[in-house]
C-alpha cells in the first residue's frame, strides 16, 4: 500500500477530513491535501506529526511511508497495544489492562472448544 492509501485510510478509520487531519497532527490542511494526492514524499518531521496526531507508533507510519522495511514479526495491530500499554502510567491500570486481555483470551478459547465440540 503506497503512503497516500495508507494515511487516507487512517483518516477514514477516525472519520476525520483533511482539515481535522491537520488539526491533530499540528499540519497545515495544504500538507495533508499534498500528502494525500501524492504530490510530495512524507519528511520525517512530517511522520512524526502524524504519528502523535493518530496516537500510534513512530515506527508505523515510517513503515508505511517506506522509510522503515516492512516488520514481519509484529503487525500494525500489536505494535498499536504496545505503545498504548506502555502510554498507561499508573501501574494498577496496566494491570487491568492485562486482566482484561486475560480474560479476553480465556473467552476466545472457552468458544474454540464450544466450537470444537460442536463439529463433533
Amino acid at each position: 500500500m503506497r503512503f497516500p492509501e495508507w494515511l487516507e485510510m487512517q483518516m477514514s478509520k477516525r472519520g476525520w477530513s483533511q482539515s481535522e487531519c491537520g488539526r491533530a497532527c499540528g499540519l497545515n490542511r495544504a500538507v495533508i491535501n499534498k500528502l494525500l494526492n501524492g504530490k510530495c514524499n512524507p519528511q520525517p518531521v512530517t511522520l512524526i506529526a502524524i504519528a502523535q496526531g493518530f496516537k500510534i507508533p513512530v515506527e508505523t507510519a515510517y513503515r508505511a511511508a517506506g522509510l522503515l522495511p516492512p516488520d514481519n514479526h509484529d503487525d500494525d495491530t500489536t505494535r498499536e497495544l504496545v505503545s498504548i500499554f506502555k502510554s498507561l502510567q499508573s501501574p494498577q491500570r496496566k494491570a487491568t489492562a492485562i486482566m482484561l486481555l486475560k480474560a479476553l483470551v480465556a473467552e476466545e478459547e472457552n468458544q474454540q472448544r464450544s466450537d470444537d465440540k460442536g463439529q463433533h
